[in-house]
């Protein structure tokens, strides 16, 4: 029997980046988009199309996954998994940095992305490795290796047992690796805006090895004044696998340099969209990771081994209005975790009974760097150590009697995060996190086409570094941050319930789930009433995300494929809130936009839209040729600074992108145009004062206009 690595993530460390010899795949032939209720380990989602059954190991613990193969990241030519995913589901995107390739992804209500400081609600994991960085837990989308992805898998509602920072859902990227005959490929490709690219790989299995190498480069300007990016990787994957047995290896490498164009003052944004309003903003990201895992035989089941080391280092540099100083930024962690798992099963009466236990943990060393800088000089204002650590455990059991599978789990969490202050030793704190996350649930399969689900389940995630030291009201923190010795915050606990079913006709496919998630103490960044680009960070109490997704896909003839899905996501505060914004400021009292933005119970929290449907079709023609088309509404969504809902949401929008390509013999060209109605909307919106005019508005981000790619294939060996 062949072993693949549909490796999922544990925790708040690596998880085994090999798959359970007993549990099921996702054949290739799996349509992406689809959903269904799948079993959800710590260390491995079973993420196939069609509902599971008969005994397995791992937890049965029901969870709507949703698939992006190997095939459609290549037809659209993808350049980042936020813009991968932006297909599925209940995802939307939006961009405050001022680049495609720095968006922000939400799921659910909670967001993921590379904006420090923004409340990280979404984990992210490459083959078993967590992907959120150990500073502010945002995840860099630009350094994922997308290119050398074979799937993407969306699990959407609280990961209670896959750590912290799941309490939306999470991702996992599972990576190419060599299958039968060597196989290499080459892909040239350019575009829009000077944008130009290489990747290649190389690939193949012999004598009980199998082997992976790929590298690739992008570069482009940008449509936006000094917008330019530059990015490059390198990747391997090596092992030697069987049924019963299993060792690999996996080095990764990422840079990426990108300037960003933030927002822009609304009078600028409706006449010179392309402006740059504070140019000189960047980020210099770079990324080095290598992990090695093993399974074999472990008296009546199987156990896995996992380590890994993680190396992230940044450079951010961010242009302020004067007169407000400039802020240069230095970040540098190291990561060194692992993973120890065992599992078996056995059957007990009349059941199946399947049960896995394990432990988890990682150490971070992390240092953060803050200059202001005016008049060609640099003042250190913040020098900052945390060498913070983790260590979990986990216990999980299915019963299978017949078609009802009955499920259970729990983890505990125990995290601790110090602050050591470079500057102000005096000034030292821990903080010390420890919780339980239960989740548990039941699914009836109704027959060979059809299961329904439901669930309840916990997940928190603890205040990250750059929270703790920006949490006190009377020292507000200058943007990024100043971190300081702060009060303490408390972790955040959403609880989630979901329900769920699934069912196939022939060839289309339905799926449908409720869920509501309620967030305790949740912690946002609060704009501070005694200067205009300083805040901190509190807990204010209770939020709530609830909702509905529905999709269907059909297939005709086998050769042409058509999906459709609706999301619906009413994202509310639950309790009272003071959270001042430029818009309460007196000085603009006599502003249209001026209000007391006074939060009660039921107001929608800011950018995340409540209707948001997607679209499309993909068509298989005659002499190699085929083509697709996907369309995108996004409904209106509140302006960050107006949570108190009392002025006008951003407006809705639509785009569509279309593709065309024609494959023959090893060859393939294909031409992708993105945004192709040109839509000139506003993507992420927040009120802010205009220094140059003295007036408050409402700062927009234009999305990118119509854009084409053309890419050239040419693939050797193989089968």
């Amino acid at each position: 029997m062949r072993c693949e690595l549909p490796a999922w993530a544990a925790a708040a460390v690596a998880a085994c980046a090999v798959a359970a010899p007993a549990a099921g795949q996702a054949p290739d032939t799996a349509r992406a988009g689809d959903s269904a209720a799948v079993r959800l380990s710590p260390v491995e989602v079973v993420a196939t199309i069609a509902p599971l059954a008969g005994p397995r190991i791992g937890s049965g613990v029901p969870a709507r996954v949703s698939l992006l193969l190997e095939r459609d990241l290549e037809a659209w030519e993808r350049r980042t998994v936020a813009g991968a995913l932006a297909a599925l589901a209940g995802i939307s995107l939006h961009d405050d940095l001022g680049s495609p390739h720095k968006l922000t992804l939400s799921t659910r209500g909670f967001h993921v992305g590379p904006v420090v400081g923004l409340p990280p609600g979404v984990s992210v994991f490459l083959d078993g490795v967590r992907q959120n960085e150990a500073d502010a837990a945002q995840v860099n989308f630009d350094l994922l290796p997308l290119e050398h992805v074979k799937r993407v898998e969306l699990l959407s509602g609280a990961g209670s047992l896959l750590g912290a920072n799941s309490l939306g859902g999470a991702i996992n990227l599972i990576t190419r690796r060599g299958d039968g005959p060597w196989e290499a490929e080459v892909e040239i490709a350019a575009g829009s805006f000077a944008g130009y690219g290489v990747e290649g790989s190389v690939a193949g299995a012999a004598r009980g090895w199998d082997y992976y190498l790929g590298g690739g480069y992008e570069s482009a300007d940008g449509w936006r004044d000094a917008t330019g990016t530059e990015r490059y990787n390198v990747f391997v994957n090596l092992g030697r696998l069987s049924a019963r047995r299993g060792l690999t290896l996996q080095v990764f490498g990422a840079r990426s340099v990108a300037e960003t164009a933030g927002s822009l003052p609304e009078s600028l944004f409706r006449t010179t969209p392309r402006a740059n309003f504070t140019a000189g903003d960047f980020e210099d990201l770079d990324l080095v990771q290598v992990s090695v895992a093993g399974y074999a035989p472990m008296g009546p089941g199987r156990g896995s081994l996992t380590v890994y080391h993680r190396r992230h280092a940044a450079e951010r540099f961010n242009v302020n209005q004067a007169p407000d100083p400039d802020v240069r930024g230095f970040s540098r962690t190291r990561t060194l975790g692992g993973n120890l798992d065992w599992r078996a099963t056995a059957p007990v009466g009349g059941a199946v009974v399947a049960l896995r236990v394990g432990v988890d943990g990682a150490a971070n060393a992390v240092n953060l760097r803050l200059l202001e800088e005016a008049a060609g000089s640099g003042q250190l204002t913040t020098d900052v150590d945390s060498p913070s650590w983790d260590l979990a455990g986990y216990a999980l059991a299915d019963v299978h009697i017949g078609r009802l599978i009955v499920s259970g789990g729990v983890r505990y969490d125990h995290i601790r995060v110090p602050f050591e202050d470079n500057l102000d030793p005096a000034a030292d704190t821990t903080s010390t996190f420890r919780r339980f996350s239960p989740r548990g649930g039941v699914s009836l399969e109704l027959g060979a086409d059809a299961v329904l689900y439901a669930s309840i389940g916990q997940s928190f995630r603890a205040p990250a570094v750059v929270e703790l030291a920006c949490a006190d009201e009377t020292a507000a923190c200058p943007l990024p941050f100043a971190l300081g010795d702060d009060p303490p915050l408390d972790p955040v606990v959403a609880t989630t319930y979901e329900a769920g079913a699934r069912w196939t006709i022939g060839a289309t496919s339905f799926t449908a789930a409720l869920h509501r998630t309620e967030v305790a103490d949740d912690i946002f960044f609060i704009a501070s009433d005694a200067a205009l680009f300083e805040g901190f960070f509190a807990n204010i109490g209770g939020t709530r995300r609830e909702g509905l997704e529905l999709s269907a896909r059909t297939q005709i003839g086998g050769r042409h494929a058509f999906y459709a899905n609706y999301a619906y996501t009413n994202a509310t505060f639950q309790t009272a809130a003071e959270i001042f914004s430029p818009r309460s400021d007196g000085d603009f009292a006599a502003s249209p936009f001026f209000g007391a933005n006074t939060v009660v119970a039921g107001r929608r929290l800011p950018l995340i839209p409540a209707h948001v449907v997607r679209g499309g079709a993909s068509v298989e023609l005659r002499a190699g040729f085929e083509g697709g088309v996907e369309a995108r509404y996004n409904g209106t969504q509140w302006l960050r600074g107006d949570e108190a809902n009392e002025i006008e949401p951003l407006d809705a929008y639509v785009t569509a992108d279309v593709r065309v390509a024609w494959e023959r013999r090893g060859w393939r060209v294909s031409g992708v145009v993105t945004n192709v109605l040109d839509a000139r909307r506003a993507v992420f919106g927040a009120y802010n004062e205009n220094r140059g005019t003295g007036e408050l508005e409402r700062f927009l981000t234009p999305a990118e206009r119509v854009a084409f790619r053309l890419a050239l294939r040419r693939t050797f060996g193989g089968r």
